[in-house]
């Protein structure tokens, strides 16, 4: 593999983390994100883009030729309480055109590159959100990793999805989380904790790195116990 690893929603969160990480593990990467200031403050090379639009995802391949991976980190609830279709539409352009419209403009060069692809979900994707588009919409990443997979594999390339638990400390929560919110989901747990965003990026930089080049078309789910594998 040749090139960085592109990371997008990499200004805050888990796709911070996953930044972090990949950089202590002596990893070129460059991080997408549509503001500017979380992007800087990084200190590692970054492109400011909205990858919901083709425009957004063409800057970012612009930008980067070639590349060794992706972490598709962008996401988000979606959604204002404009209607069902309005806020069913925002969701999908937050949580599945940022992943998709970005491995496609890239998927040439991870072609070329027997590049690796990382799409982050949910545990709500497995066991559903109770209301609203976001667990559907995650959902629909697992179909589409399935797919890239089988293409990406022919090239010697992965592709796999990390559906993480309750993790707090990421925008997601932010001015949602209550106590009581807090207390329910880790009682949901068998570790009875929260996971942190440096625990889902451990498991991601392994999936990129030289011993995760055998597991693919896989979804990966780190909760606590929330949700069984099956």
């Amino acid at each position: 593999m040749s090139g960085p690893v592109v990371v997008s929603g990499g200004g805050t969160g888990i796709g911070r983390a996953v930044v972090e990480r990949l950089v202590a593990d002596g990893r070129q990467v460059v991080a997408v994100g549509r503001r500017r200031a979380p992007l800087e403050a990084l200190g590692t090379d970054f492109v400011a883009a909205d990858v919901s639009t083709e425009e957004g995802a063409a800057a970012v391949a612009a930008h980067v030729p070639e590349c060794a991976g992706v972490v598709a980190a962008a996401g988000g609830v979606g959604g204002d309480g404009n209607g069902v279709r309005a806020d069913w539409q925002a969701s999908f352009e937050s949580n599945v055109l940022t992943a998709v419209l970005l491995v496609e403009a890239l998927r040439s060069s991870l072609e070329r590159n027997a590049g690796r692809v990382v799409l982050l979900s949910s545990v709500a994707a497995l066991r559903g959100s109770f209301g609203g588009p976001y667990g559907a919409m995650k959902a629909a990443l697992h179909a589409y990793v399935f797919d890239l997979a089988r293409d990406l594999g022919a090239h010697g390339g992965t592709a796999n999805v990390v559906a993480p638990g309750f993790v707090p400390d990421t925008e997601f929560w932010e001015g949602r989380l209550t106590e009581e919110t807090r207390a329910r989901r880790v009682g949901m747990t068998l570790v009875g904790r929260e996971g942190t965003s440096q625990e889902i990026a451990s498991l991601i930089g392994w999936l990129l790195g030289p011993d995760g080049g055998w597991v693919t078309g896989q979804i990966l789910s780190p909760n606590g116990g929330m949700a069984f594998g099956r």
